[in-house]
């Protein structure tokens, strides 16, 4: 009865939109969202791809995103933490010139490319918002 009620629970929770969580008073454990519980959407991992073509691949490889090197630098660190690294130095010519949304966009990409999976609400493009989430790799 007990594993039926948290499930339920949890289902409910997940299914709200993130306002709505906030609004309804219920403050998540850190651990327990992830970059495993589909933070992102689909389309927004899309458009990240866009800006990443545009803005970051002229410098980077994909592999330099994905696999062990994104694993060891970036695996149980806050989401908040990726998205301030991106803000604060990329693209390399003039860091901090994209708009929030893109750099949350470009970190929706990332997870895609890192095989995490994408869900039915955005990455909120607010770094105070990201310090709940875990980068968690998929295994």
């Amino acid at each position: 009865m007990r594993l039926w009620l948290l499930v339920v629970t949890a289902s409910m929770f997940f299914a709200l939109p993130r306002d709505a969580a906030a609004q309804s008073g219920s403050t998540p454990c850190t651990d327990s969202i992830t970059t495993k519980s589909g933070i992102y959407t689909a389309e927004q991992a899309a458009r990240g791809k866009d800006v990443y073509a545009g803005s970051c691949k002229s410098c980077h490889t994909a592999e330099s995103h994905t696999g062990p090197i994104f694993e060891a630098i970036w695996n149980k660190k806050s989401l908040a933490d990726l998205y301030g690294f991106i803000r604060d130095r990329m693209p390399k010519n003039e860091p901090g010139s994209l708009s929030a949304q893109e750099y949350a966009d470009v970190v929706a990409y990332l997870m895609k490319m890192n095989r995490m999976p994408s869900g039915r609400h955005e990455l909120p493009a607010d770094s105070t918002a990201l310090k709940d989430i875990r980068i968690a790799i998929p295994e």
